[in-house]
């Protein structure tokens, strides 16, 4: 419990060290950090697997079967000491060579008991301190959106390095946690943290030209309720960015907790937490998601859905290939009646 404590306090040091001491960067110098990350993309460009069905996947994943191989083979000589181990790379975010830092921290075994770091929660970059996933979003979002600085950046989490690294590199970028029913919806807590709920918005119509949201929708039961209202927040060709626990196996969605009507939990499948940095118990796991959410985004009202594939050992991105997924909206929104 001592940890924890310690842990806490440090973060919350931090919190207020960041937000008294970091001041904003002129935007000169931020389009000049934007436009090393650029050549950076030419140098060493991302490749990104475009796949908007089951189909369509699972003749990719027939193709992709010996690189699928070869890829493990070689992850596992990368693996180093069980305390920790660096790889070296180059961090898009930074734009340079760095050795991203592991360790077995939330690590699973695989068919021969061996044990196979997270990789997408490891490789931190040991300047700017963001892992795999973090580093993979804004490599991907910068490399699909060509975003301007001074575009409107809605991003669902607040207290997190991801949050803090887009409102230093951005202009107009907002973000909120789910605080429940501590203040009102759209207001700021003691801590100047917004509170919103994803199935509620307290923003205007067309307001964003981009939502971030990232392992968010799975603990939503109402999850499309909670898409309509970022179709309806975003501009025309407006775009939602985000990620979600994915089954690339399987054309259905998996519920795995649904509310009853009298408002409980029901556990159809056993109950899965994931973490939350304003709850140390978690965060319930509703749904792990298939390929129909797609069709199910196109239903909503959004223009076109589609997933995003990459796996980059040079880059820093590890582990089976990651999945972001971008949807966009139309010119003139179609929403459920």
């Amino acid at each position: 419990m001592m940890h924890l404590l310690i842990k806490k306090i440090r973060n919350r040091a931090q919190f207020f060290w960041n937000r008294i001491f970091c001041t904003k960067t002129s935007k000169n110098d931020l389009l000049t950090q934007k436009h090393c990350r650029q050549r950076s993309q030419f140098d060493r460009p991302l490749n990104l697997e475009s796949i908007s069905s089951f189909a369509a996947y699972a003749a990719y994943h027939e193709k992709m079967e010996s690189e699928y191989a070869n890829r493990t083979n070689r992850e596992n000589q990368l693996i180093g000491d069980q305390q920790g181990f660096f790889t070296p790379g180059f961090c898009y975010v930074c734009s340079k060579n760095v050795d991203f830092f592991s360790n077995f921290a939330h690590a699973f075994l695989n068919a021969d008991g061996r044990k196979i770091p997270n990789w997408r929660e490891h490789m931190v970059c040991p300047h700017c301190h963001l892992n795999n996933r973090m580093r993979g979003a804004i490599q991907v979002f910068e490399q699909l959106c060509e975003a301007k600085l001074d575009d409107n950046i809605y991003l669902t989490e607040q207290k997190t390095p991801l949050y803090q690294w887009f409102q230093q590199n951005y202009l107009k970028v907002i973000g909120s946690e789910y605080l429940a029913n501590t203040v009102p919806y759209g207001s700021l807590d003691k801590d100047r943290i917004r509170n919103e709920t994803l199935t509620g918005l307290t923003f205007e119509t067309n307001t964003f030209d981009y939502i971030l949201s990232f392992d968010v929708f799975e603990h939503i039961p109402e999850y499309q309720v909670a898409f309509q209202e970022t179709l309806r927040c975003l501009k025309p060709r407006g775009k939602l960015i985000f990620t979600v626990p994915f089954n690339r196996g399987s054309d259905n969605n998996i519920v795995r907790a649904r509310l009853a009507t009298d408002g409980t939990i029901e556990h159809i499948l056993p109950p899965e937490y994931h973490g939350d940095p304003l709850n140390s118990k978690g965060v319930l796991c509703f749904y792990h998601f298939g390929w129909e959410l797609l069709d199910q985004l196109c239903e909503i009202g959004f223009s076109s859905a589609t997933a995003y594939l990459y796996w980059s050992e040079e880059l820093g991105y590890l582990g089976f290939e990651q999945i972001l997924f971008v949807a966009q909206k139309g010119d003139a929104e179609k929403m459920l009646s």
